[in-house]
Order: C-alpha cells, then structure tokens, then sequence
C-alpha cells in the first residue's frame, strides 16, 4: 500500500516550498478582497474571460492531472477550485459579470452564459492536452501562467472602458503581483532553464503592478477588507455663501483682499 507523501521534500526544498507557499498566501488574500467586493459592490474585478479560464484551470489540476509538489498542495487545489467555482466563477462572472462588457448584445444572459461556459470548456481542454502532451511542467506552472497572463493584460481594456475605478482594489493588484513574483522566484530556482515559464512568468508578475497604480488606494487599516474608497464628486461646488465686497462696501465695511 501506497503511503499519501503530503510533502514532496525528495524533489523540493524548503526554500523553493517558502516562495511558492507565500505567493499562493497572498493570491488567496487577493481573492478574497474579490470575493468580498462581489457581495458587497455586485461588481467582479477579474476580467470575465480571464476568469472562465481561470476556473478550467483549476478543474483540470485538482481532478485530472496532479502536481508533484505532495498531497497537501494537491488538496489545496481542490479547495481553491470549489471556492472559485461556488462563487467567483457562479456568482461574479456569471451574474455580474455582464456589467463589465460595453456590447449590450453580448451581456444578454442567453448569449453571455454559454460564451461564458464555452470558453471555461476550451481553457480546459487545452489545458489538459498541454498537460497530456507533456507541454507542462510538473505544477502545471505553464498554463497557469499563460491565464495569468491573460488576466494581468485584460485587465488594461476593462478599466479603459470604466467612467470610474471606484471597483478596482489597490490592494488585490498589489497582492496579487507580489504573490505572482514570489511564484517565479520559485520557477527560477526550480525550473532555471525553462526560459518560456520564466518570460511570462515575469511578464505576468509586473502587469498587475500597472494596474494597481492606477486602482483606488485604500488606509493601511482596511488592508484586508477590500473596501474601494468612494468615488471623487464631480457635482459643481454651490457658491459661496460670504458676503461680496459690494455688499460689504454698501455696509460701510472695507473688503480685505
């Protein structure tokens, strides 16, 4: 009988489990900054493709394929994938997902849905065959960070086509770039000469950077709770209710300038 390796210290080790491990740590407070925005502001930040292949993802390396990294990894991907599929996928890509596209024929749900669902379909499949073919590598590092890519890049024409970023948190894109960088020192310490993981592994690391420059900051003390800061009024200020100098003169007072 086969005993269950939890952790796989044969082909890794500490140093390589620490930058991986605390990347994943901070995506997993970057999602949760997007779960929390998703009930508290109807509004998913994650680009909606981006977000149907991120969930094929997930479905493929928790139930097809299996990293080699130990048990412990390998449930952790089951439990990042019902999390996404129960409500990042369920709930913010699918129902409020259409409030991020600008074609009011693509954001009827008897359009949108089945696009939705067909390009979940093709993300997995493609990323099981590149798996199956033995394109990846041994965490499924390639694949991942070919989607990864694709959320830091449409990222740049969803907030274009925004008349505010009151929806996009500082915070996540931080966290999530800081979490997409420690990942790839681990890529460079476990996979040196595999330069196409590392290029957009890079690329993918330094885009959210971009896009948190320009998101709504928040107080060091709501770190954590992913709320957006209120949008700037734009309303014209009411004038000023001081006297003029004409009416103070007309009292026989003296206007200081």
């Amino acid at each position: 009988m086969t005993s269950i390796v939890w952790i796989n210290w044969q082909h890794y080790t500490g140093l390589e489990f620490f930058f991986y491990g605390l990347g994943c740590l901070l995506w997993v407070f970057a999602y949760g900054i997007y779960i929390r925005n998703i009930f508290t502001l109807k509004y998913v930040e994650m680009p909606v493709f981006a977000g149907c292949c991120d969930v094929a993802w997930e479905f493929v390396w928790s139930f097809l394929a299996q990293n080699d990294m130990g048990m412990l990894f390998q449930g952790a991907n089951y439990v990042w994938f019902f999390l996404d599929a129960t409500i990042i996928f369920s709930v913010g890509v699918l129902i409020y997902g259409p409030k991020q596209l600008t074609i009011p024929q693509l954001s009827q749900r008897s359009i949108y849905i089945p696009m939705c669902l067909f390009i979940a379909a093709m993300a997995g499949a493609a990323t099981y065959y590149l798996h199956a073919q033995g394109l990846d590598n041994t965490v499924g590092g390639r694949s991942a960070y070919i989607i990864q890519l694709s959320i830091s890049f449409l990222y740049v024409p969803l907030m274009l086509r925004q008349p505010t970023l009151e929806y996009f948190s500082f915070n996540a894109n931080w966290m999530r770039a800081a979490g997409s960088a420690l990942v790839v020192v681990f890529f460079f310490l476990h996979f040196p000469t595999d330069t196409f993981l590392l290029t957009i592994g890079c690329a993918a690391a330094r885009s959210p950077a971009f896009t948190a420059a320009a998101a709504p900051r928040w107080g060091p003390c709501r770190m954590l709770t992913g709320r957006p800061i209120a949008a700037r009024s734009t309303t014209p200020r009411e004038p000023s209710s001081l006297p003029s100098s004409t009416t103070m003169i007309s009292n026989g007072r003296r206007p200081s300038f």
